[in-house]
């Protein structure tokens, strides 16, 4: 099949005074704050001193100014009036000052410049003079070598001057040689050893020794209800730090983490601002329920999602992927979980950090469909009308609009129409810092993207406030907070027949605009569907969402006695969101109900809470080979929402689009609401810093079971081996010098089954009574007191390889999951009054493997350095409900993906396409469908039965991809540095469920231009993959079958940045600046003629649930994204 290879093209820059102003204000508060906090924090304005001279010269002025600070004098002995004699008496007060006054009326004038005093004559030009001599002092060159412990040579080791750019590389003997103008220490470092920083003082040659360095893997790893160092985790986690993906400029976290993890699945299923990010770790899946993972920020479990937190807040992501490392969550843990953890301040300087990007998004070059301009579809139509004369009988004429194709040339291209390119800018400024008694990290963030397609945007401000308390060196509190304002304008752009969709189909010989100039209300074309003009209707229509959401914890850490400790956590998720949509009757109605039509208006509110109180207690303790950790503990949450709905119609005109000039309303109201409580415990041991062993369990009661089945135990348990530590790895530690083996099987739950499955529901209802009505209620459903958890056992098997001092990382897992206990409704006798009920009937099995290496390439003046991952899952569905029967497929449309034992999750399901009845004689002699005719679709006659119908649909295609992949490229050279990451998948299918439009031949809407080598006649047959356009023959051809599945695979250049650090001298306002340029979602090159080979159409809220998984509906157009950042630390 042919590739679509989707080029660059750039755009132009937009620019708005509204983003000026926005800068400005930026600028102005940057400066500020830069140049208050460089007053406060100057050597110079902080050094105070109390001196008393009784006529003493200058010179012994000044060596009593050098005695008290750090201070240098610098001056021509000459220029100094040897008699000139000082008597000053001050307490407390500046250098400037005791200069001002003991400089006084002498001719003399002074700069400080760092930690120098020039002293000069008033009136001449002997400063720049001095200046140079200042930096000839400091000139000088250093030189060395640098070694490890056994005195070998370290090649490639960084030698530089601390807090410049200035620095070299070792040669293949360990030497350098540095040429220094500045700096008062040299910072030593190589990957796999301990950073070194030694004074220079005047010290021109340096032996140095560097240690081996088990940073990497004693780094410490945020886990459920901790840390760990990262080479005691037995579990499967993996953690990328914030910092690492600041150089993708995108709108949500989903997309910097994409590519970037081994086995978790992150899939871009639409370009809407805002939305679009779909989740799934390790092939997580339920029949009726989310496979979503649980996401968790700084302890606290929220039901937003991550699309309310401002990326630069992030410290650091785990991604929690085994039951040992999930056991800890219980009920919620069976789909994974990611913990976020905000970034914190740190005791010293006040650092001050400005993000700030803008750039531009297109798609322009982007991959299109493939349906026919105006000449083309004139002449379709013409022939649609010629073929219904001639073989059908029709006495109807060629439409005028179509007797002449040819003068028309590339007509509306409606679905082009509707998009542009579009600005996206962010800034963020962050202020950080502490002191014993207090840290504090406040965090402010605005984001802003305009939709490429029109009538879209997203905007975000955030606003994050992280504190804590030190009252004693054993009690810490702490209180973080982050506000979140969002706006959203999103029209119903994506799925089946909405407005992208439909725009596809659209007449391309019709205008949108009248002859005046002014814009059509609908689109009427002979033999063709009613349409809106899809301008007017996507410009006219409002669909504007309001969220404000809260979260914030408050915690207290107790150092009890002796490695015992206490904390105490308490957390809050507060949302609220407003939802306001009107549609004039111009802009009303759709695909089949053009407008005019009543205008109609709805007003929507919700509101939720969720709050989680934990107490904690932990014990930890070594003790000669021997080191222990326990933790115990109690956790308590509650999610409550509240939802209304208002809307209206009849309203007398367009001119009032608010419900109150709605002569009909209509309202309706609902609200939900469950709790869960917790038992939390975990024990590890460690003997000889290489057996590690852990065991977790929670016990968890929840409120959406039934009393026998409210209560559940989640146990796991886990174990490593660090063979790298014995002796007799000891000949090989040169090259591989870490190993480590490890194992875990746990069992994890879902608990997200509705928050009234197990019991009996009410539906309001009408009765008559006396002749007349009478509100009343009825029975909705059976309830069903034992349903209870899905539960999922996993098994996780896995190697951890550190190669040359872990400048080769490389790390491999298997996993396999059995969940059971798959809820879904199962068939019961009628005679119950209701036809089926809630149980746990289905199970799946999952299993797979994981790859992931880290490589230092090239480490020196040149480094490279790059992060490979790569996934193979499998699934498969073992049992379902009563009698294994399928579930899904079997309806006439739509209904794509189907679950049935022996196969994949979420297989395709219908004919298999076998071509066109090219002649009398394959007609004649093939199985046929009741509506077949010579030069219809033919369809494979799969259970052999002679005729075909519905009993030939089988399977004809898988979603589930057979591998997935990310590499990340960093390079650097000097001040430039380069990132290159690549992501896709190979194998799996996609369905392109539009076709049944665009290859709908009943003349009704545009066409594929594949349509124009139809089946005509035996004289004019076509390429035999479309048939005729006869009446009464080409619904089958719209049905779902296997001409409409495409492979899936696709490799996408993610993201391409280049920075440059701008070099300075060292000063008092800038520590670090750095300028880059950034390429978003470049290119796609894949086999899929479509528009996203990620797609899914999958019910908001489920993530890559089974249902709608590869199926392209069209969605939202993933732009190309071009922008340039700055990012200052003050």
């Amino acid at each position: 099949m042919k590739n679509y290879f989707r080029k660059t093209f750039f755009a132009p820059l937009f620019y708005h005074k509204r983003l000026f102003r926005i800068m400005k204000l930026t600028l102005f508060l940057t400066v500020a704050i830069v140049f208050s906090l460089s007053a406060s924090n100057s050597y110079s304005q902080n050094m105070r001193m109390s001196l008393k001279l009784e006529n003493v010269k200058l010179k012994n002025l000044f060596y009593e100014i050098k005695k008290q600070s750090d201070f240098s004098f610098l001056y021509n002995n000459n220029e100094l009036d040897n008699e000139s004699r000082v008597t000053l008496s001050v307490k407390d007060r500046t250098i400037s000052d005791i200069l001002d006054i003991a400089l006084k009326g002498k001719g003399l004038a002074y700069e400080i410049d760092g930690k120098f005093i020039l002293i000069y004559p008033a009136d001449s030009n002997k400063k720049e003079e001095l200046k140079q001599q200042i930096q000839q002092q400091q000139k000088k060159s250093i030189s060395g070598t640098v070694r490890d412990a056994k005195g070998e040579p370290i090649i490639g080791a960084s030698v530089v001057v601390e807090g410049t750019t200035n620095g070299v590389a070792t040669d293949e003997n360990g030497a350098f040689n540095l040429s220094i103008t500045t700096g008062n220490s040299i910072k030593v470092n190589f990957l796999g050893f301990t950073e070194k920083v030694l004074p220079i003082n005047d010290q021109t040659k340096f032996d140095i020794i560097l240690q081996e360095d088990t940073k990497y893997l004693d780094e410490v790893v945020v886990v459920t209800y901790g840390t760990q160092k990262k080479r005691d985790i037995t579990g499967a986690i993996n953690t990328i730090k914030g910092d690492a993906l600041t150089d993708i400029p995108v709108a949500q976290i989903g997309q910097k983490l994409q590519g970037q993890v081994a086995g978790v699945q992150i899939n871009q299923t639409s370009g809407a601002p805002g939305q679009g990010m779909a989740f799934r770790i390790r092939g997580a899946a339920s029949i009726s329920n989310a496979s979503e993972p649980l996401f968790v920020v700084d302890g606290i479990p929220i039901s937003t999602g991550l699309n309310n937190i401002n990326p630069d807040e992030i410290e650091t992501f785990s991604v929690l992927k085994d039951a040992s490392a999930t056991a800890l969550y219980g009920s919620r843990a069976a789909n994974g979980v990611i913990l976020i953890t905000t970034k914190k301040g740190k005791k010293g300087k006040t650092q001050v950090t400005l993000h700030a990007n803008y750039g531009v998004q297109s798609v322009n070059g982007l991959q299109e469909m493939n349906v026919m301009n105006a000449r083309e579809f004139a002449q379709f139509k013409k022939e649609f009308y010629e073929d219904q004369i001639k073989y059908e009988g029709s006495t109807d004429p060629v439409p005028e609009m179509y007797q002449h194709p040819e003068q028309y040339g590339e007509g509306t291209n409606w679905y082009k129409l509707l998009l542009r390119s579009a600005p996206i800018q962010s800034y963020s400024l962050s202020v950080s810092g502490g002191n014993d008694f207090m840290t504090t990290a406040v965090i402010g963030g605005y984001f802003k993207q305009e939709g490429v397609v029109r009538n879209s945007n997203f905007e975000r401000y955030n606003l994050r406030v992280n504190n804590e308390f030190t009252l004693h060196e054993k009690v810490k509190l702490g209180f973080n907070v982050a506000p979140v304002f969002q706006i959203y304008n999103n029209q119903n752009t994506d799925g089946y027949r909405e407005i992208l969709s439909a725009s596809l189909i659209a007449d391309p010989c019709q205008s949108p605009y009248n002859k005046d100039g002014s814009l059509k209300v609908s689109l009427e074309s002979p033999g063709m569907f009613g349409q809106p003009n899809w301008l007017r209707y996507l410009d006219g229509r409002l669909n504007n969402t309001r969220t404000i959401t809260l979260i914030s914890n408050a915690y207290a850490n107790i150092d009890i006695w002796n490695g015992l400790k206490y904390k105490f956590q308490a957390g809050t998720d507060i949302g609220y969101s407003r939802n306001r949509q009107w549609a004039s009757s111009l802009v009303g109605g759709g695909l089949f109900t053009p407008p005019p039509v009543k205008a109609e208006g709805s007003y929507d509110t919700g509101t939720y809470y969720n709050w989680t109180i934990e107490n904690m207690l932990s014990y930890d303790k070594t003790f000669g080979n021997h080191a222990i950790s326990l933790l115990l503990g109690y956790s308590a949450q509650k999610v409550n929402s509240e939802f209304s709905s208002i809307t209206g119609t009849d309203f007398a005109d367009d001119e009032v689009p608010w419900l109150d000039a709605a002569a009909t309303t209509k309202g309706s109201s609902s609200t939900t609401e469950w709790t869960v409580a917790s038992l939390i415990g975990r024990a590890n041991y460690t003997y000889k810093d290489r057996y590690l062993l852990q065991a977790t369990i929670r016990k968890d009661g929840c409120s959406r079971f039934g009393e026998g089945n409210k209560y559940a135990t989640f146990p796991s348990v886990s174990g490593g081996w660090i063979a790298s530590e014995e002796s007799f790895m000891k000949p090989v530690t040169k090259v591989m010098n870490y190993l480590k083996l490890r194992a875990s099987y746990g069992v994890t739950g879902n608990n997200n089954i509705g928050d009234y499955s197990y019991i009996a529901t009410l539906n309001k209802n009408n009765y008559v009574l006396g002749g007349t009505l009478a509100p009343g209620k009825s029975l909705g459903n059976i309830g069903n007191n034992d349903l209870t958890w899905e539960e999922t056992k996993q098994l996780d098997l896995g190697v951890d390889v550190g190669f040359l001092n872990d400048r080769i990382f490389f790390m491999y897992d298997y996993y396999s999951k059995i969940t059971d206990g798959l809820l879904y409704q199962i068939d019961i006798p009628w005679s119950s009054g209701f036809s089926d009920i809630s149980a746990n009937v289905g199970r799946f099995d999952t299993w797979g493997h994981e790859f992931t290496l880290e490589s230092r390439n090239i480490v020196g003046d040149f480094n490279w350095k790059t992060n490979l991952n790569i996934t193979i899952p499998r699934n498969k569905v073992v049992k379902l409900s009563t009698n294994n029967t399928p579930i899904g497929g079997d309806e006439r449309y739509a209904d794509w993906n189907r679950l049935q034992v022996g196969q994949p999750i979420g297989v395709f399901y219908g004919y298999v396409f076998d071509g066109v009845y090219m002649t009398q004689e394959e007609f004649d002699t093939q199985p046929k469908h009741w509506s077949s005719e010579v030069g219809t679709a033919r369809m494979k006659d799969v259970d052999k039965n002679g005729y075909i119908d519905e009993n030939d649909r089988t399977i004809i295609g898988n979603p589930n991809p057979d591998v997935l992949y990310g590499i990340t490229n960093e390079f650097s050279w000097k001040n430039f540095d380069l990132s290159v990451l690549i992501s896709g998948q190979l194998g799996g299918d996609v369905f392109l469920g539009s076709s049944d439009n665009s290859f709908n031949l009943d003349g009704v809407f545009n066409v594929d231009r594949e349509v124009k080598n139809r089946w005509r006649s035996l004289e004019n047959p076509g390429n035999g993959k479309v048939p005729r356009t006869l009446t009464g023959t080409t619904e089958i051809f719209r049905l779902k079958h296997s001409g409409w599945v495409y492979d899936a695979s696709y490799m996408t250049l993610r993201n391409v940045t280049l920075g440059y650090t701008i070099p300075f001298k060292p000063n008092k306002y800038i520590s670090k600046a750095r300028i880059y340029f950034s390429g978003q979602q470049l290119f796609t090159v894949t086999g899929y003629p479509g528009l996203n080979p990620e797609i899914n159409n999958n019910e908001a809220g489920k993530g890559l649930s089974w249902s709608g998984m590869g199926v392209d509906m069209t969605t939202y157009p993933i732009p190309r994204t071009f922008t340039i950042g700055l990012d200052i630390t003050f």
